[in-house]
Formats: structure tokens, sequence, C-alpha cells
């Protein structure tokens, strides 16, 4: 099995290394949203692992433990997951103060022992932070990170050491390092990967060991050289949650070829390495603080600045903005972004209203939609 048949694997089936970790006696800790500091999990002596939406889901379940809010298709099927213990393997779960739809995960799930005893949800905890980059945020947010710590050392019954941070740092700068040189292979002319294959290879970090992860890195990149060339008209895609293959399966059989995205399923997953200062600590409360923007920050110029510039330095022809339904944090900075990309000469679509799961005459309207955008270009 190649390199990257193995990473297909772990992102196809993404409790295989969860379930291999707890054979060995390890315990699983399950995240949401990449704000949460991996680091400190790894230095606490568990596997993160990301949740993910799955589309083939139902919803059922999750349901019942609704509030009367607008629905994100991803954040309903990992509750449903979570209720019908498909994530089992999980000892504990981090949800993080991120897009509402998330969060409010924390308020729907809280009261799910009490009201159904019978359901088994691994032990949560509530990660709080700011959504901003200002100096008020970065002292609450500190703090914040402290108390997760605090109760990282509690769950894992020992103190979190210096030297445990550096050598997490160590390993996810390497795999953020490794995962640039996959994007500049999508950038490259013509690009060497697929849109499909880089969702893969970057979704894979995010279910498996990091050092595997790496060493499978490193075994691609040594025959990226010889990879054959992609065709099709370069496009960018600022979307929604993308943890799923649909959407760049249907641009890509539409003669165009994904050269880069802003998506945090995507390469904003790797675009900000830790840099030492202080201690480790301070320097991995420093990165989730500064990293790339995502569409909870504020202000909004953030965002728009962070799409223009990743779409100019992808040399794509054109973007595609994809919007999920019920995705209000998503279709908020659409027309702002949408604005700014034409003014940079940059034609730009947004496909808005998106199902989470597509059906086949989605998918041919869809088709249709991006195969006249790109005539048109």
């Amino acid at each position: 099995m190649t390199a990257f048949e193995t990473m297909k694997k772990h992102y196809q089936d993404r409790s295989l290394a969860a379930l291999e970790w707890k054979k060995n006696g390890g315990k699983v800790m399950g995240y949401i949203c990449n704000n949460v500091p991996e680091e400190m999990i790894m230095a606490a002596g568990f596997l993160p692992v990301r949740l993910s939406g799955d589309p083939w889901e139902g919803t059922e379940l999750a349901e019942g433990y609704r509030i009367p809010y607008p629905r994100v298709g991803f954040v309903e099927t990992m509750i449903n997951k979570l209720l019908t213990e498909k994530f089992d393997y999980l000892d504990y779960l981090v949800v993080p103060h991120s897009r509402d739809e998330v969060w409010r995960m924390w308020t729907q799930l809280h009261f799910v022992p009490e009201l159904d005893p019978q359901i088994r949800l691994p032990e949560m905890y509530f990660y709080d932070n700011l959504h901003t980059t200002f100096y008020t945020a970065s002292v609450y947010n500190r703090d914040r990170a402290l108390e997760l710590k605090a109760q990282l050392e509690k769950w894992s019954g020992k103190k979190m050491k210096d030297e445990d941070l550096a050598k997490a740092i160590d390993i996810t700068n390497e795999n953020r390092m490794l995962l640039k040189k996959v994007a500049a292979l999508r950038a490259a002319d013509p690009p060497r990967i697929s849109g499909r294959e880089a969702l893969q290879m970057i979704g894979s970090s995010m279910f498996m060991p990091k050092e595997a992860h790496n060493r499978l890195l490193k075994d691609f990149l040594k025959d990226a050289d010889s990879l054959p060339a992609k065709t099709g008209v370069r496009l960018f895609v600022e979307s929604s949650p993308l943890d799923n293959l649909q959407f760049y399966e249907v641009i890509e059989s539409s003669g165009a070829v994904v050269v880069g995205e802003d998506n945090c399923w995507g390469n904003r997953y790797s675009d900000t390495p830790i840099e030492m200062t202080v201690n480790p600590f301070e320097s991995i409360v420093d990165r989730y603080l500064k990293k790339s923007p995502c569409p909870r920050i504020f202000p909004l110029q953030k965002r728009i600045d962070y799409c223009v510039k990743n779409t100019v330095a992808s040399n794509a022809k054109a973007t595609l903005i994809h919007v999920y339904e019920g995705d209000n944090a998503q279709a908020w900075e659409a027309p702002d972004q949408i604005k700014a990309l034409k003014a940079a000469g940059m034609p730009a679509k947004r496909v808005k209203n998106q199902p989470y799961l597509l059906s086949d005459s989605d998918k041919d309207e869809l088709k249709t939609e991006i195969k006249e955008f790109i005539e048109a270009l």
C-alpha cells in the first residue's frame, strides 16, 4: 500500500487509528474545530482526534435535542453520531467556543445524560475563548488555556511538562511544514495533485498520530517530481467546513482542478506554525490566537484579506464560494469576499445554501452551474 493509499484509508475510516490506539492501552480525546490546541492534548498523553460529520448519517436522534436555531449538516450529524455512540472510542471530548453552531453542541449535549442516562457520552469539557486578536482577548484566552491545561492534567493524572509541550510542537510544526509542501504541489503550474487528493492527505492528519502521518507525507513527497500533471481550469474554493469530498468531486468532474482553498479541513489547517517565544505553553497560546482567521474572527476585514491573498497566491483563474444551508458565519462574509475578489481582478461565484448531502439531482445541477461559470471565464 502506498503512502497516499494509507492516508486515504484513514480518511475513509476515521476511527482506524483511534481503535488501534485504544487497543494498545491509550486514551483518545475528541475535539471539534481546529481552535483546540492539539499540542496540549498530545503533551497530556492522549491521541487527539478531530470529530467530523457524515453526510450519509441520519439526524433522527439529534432532532430530539435540537434547539430552535438554524441547523448545519456537519454539526447535526456529529451530534447524531455521538448520541448513537458511533464515537464510542472517545474517552473525552473538548467542545470549543467556535462558530455558533458548534458551541451550541455543548448546550445540546450537556443535558443528554440527565435526560437519557442510557446514552453514553464521553466526558466533556467546554473550551471558551474570544473571537478577536486584541490584547484583552489574548489575556482572556490565555486564562482559558490554563484552565484547559489543568483539566487535561486532571484527566491524565500527571503534570504537563514543558519538554512534552516542546516535543508536541516539533511534531505538529513538522506536519504543517510537510502539508505546506503538499499545498505547493497544488499551486504548481501544472498542479501535481488534485483537490480531492489534498483533502484526504490533510484530513487524515487529524485522525491518526502525527508522527505516523509525518512519515507518510515524507514518503509521498519523495516521488512528488514524478506525479502526473493535473489538467483543468484552476479554481480556488472559499467554503464552509468541507469534511467530505462531495463538492470537490463535482468540481473536478466539471473540467476544473482545485488548486487551493480557505477551509479549516484544507490548507488553512496547516497555515500557521508555532513560533517559540517565552516557553512552549505561551507559544501555543500565541499561535492559536494569531493563526489564520476563520469565519468566527472579528474584524471581518481579516477574513476578506486572507481570502484574497490566498486566492491570488494559488494562481487560480477564479473562485467558487461554497456555503452550506444554515451556515450563517460563512454566509455573512461571502458578499464582501466577492466584492474584494472582483476588485482584485478575480472572478468569483457563490454557490449558496448547499445541502450537506448532495443528491444525484443536486450534483447534476451543481455541475451545470460550475460548467457555465468556467465557460464564461
